[in-house]
C-alpha cells in the first residue's frame, strides 16, 4: 500500500492520510484514512474532508511531497519549490525518521501528533532525516501553506471523492 500526499504541514496532513496518528478527536480522522488506505478514495463526506483540511491549513507548513511504504517509512519524493523544507536542505529521497527527537513511528504516534498539532507556521523544529544510510538533522522554521498549494491539494482530494462515487 503506498500513497502519496502533499506535506501541508508533516504530520498534520499525516491525520488525514495516515491512521498512524490516531488519538483522541483524531481518531476520525485516523479512521478515515485507514478506510481510504484500504477502498483507494476516501470514504468521508466531503464536508468533514474540507473541515480538516481547512484545519491543516493553520498549522505549520514544511513543503514536501512523501510517499509512505508498507513499513510505514517516510520517504521524500519531492521538495516545493520556495518551501521551509527547500530553504533547509530537505532532499528527494530522505527518510522522514524523526520530529524533535521522537521517532516517526507506529509506536510514538500520539507524541508524533500532539506534537505536531502544536506547530504554528514560524515554529522551529528539527527533522532527523536518513539520507545515504546517515542521519541528518535538519533544523527548520515552518511556513505557512501558500493558497495555491492548498487550493491543489482540496482539488486533488475532492478527485477522490468523484472517483469514489463513480465506482
Amino acid at each position: 500500500m503506498r500513497r502519496s500526499v502533499v506535506f501541508a504541514a508533516t504530520f498534520a496532513m499525516l491525520a488525514l492520510a495516515s491512521a498512524a496518528l490516531a488519538g483522541g478527536p483524531d481518531c476520525a480522522k485516523a479512521a478515515h484514512s485507514a478506510s481510504m488506505a484500504e477502498h483507494k478514495g476516501c470514504t468521508a463526506n466531503k464536508e468533514e474532508c474540507l473541515k480538516a483540511m481547512a484545519e491543516a491549513r493553520t498549522h505549520g507548513w514544511l513543503g514536501v511531497k512523501y510517499d509512505a511504504n508498507d513499513d510505514g517509512v517516510y520517504v521524500v519524493q519531492d521538495v516545493v519549490k520556495g518551501s521551509p523544507a527547500e530553504k533547509a536542505g530537505f532532499r528527494s529521497g530522505d527518510i522522514l525518521f524523526a520530529l524533535n527527537g521522537i521517532e516517526m513511528n507506529e509506536a510514538n504516534a500520539e507524541r508524533v501528533g500532539s506534537t505536531w498539532k502544536s506547530l504554528k507556521p514560524g515554529s522551529a523544529v528539527t527533522y532527523t532525516v536518513k539520507r545515504g544510510g546517515i542521519s541528518k538533522q535538519l533544523p527548520v522554521t515552518l511556513g505557512t501553506m501558500p493558497d495555491d498549494v492548498y487550493n491543489a491539494m482540496v482539488a486533488e482530494h475532492m478527485k477522490e471523492h468523484v472517483d469514489v462515487a463513480a465506482k
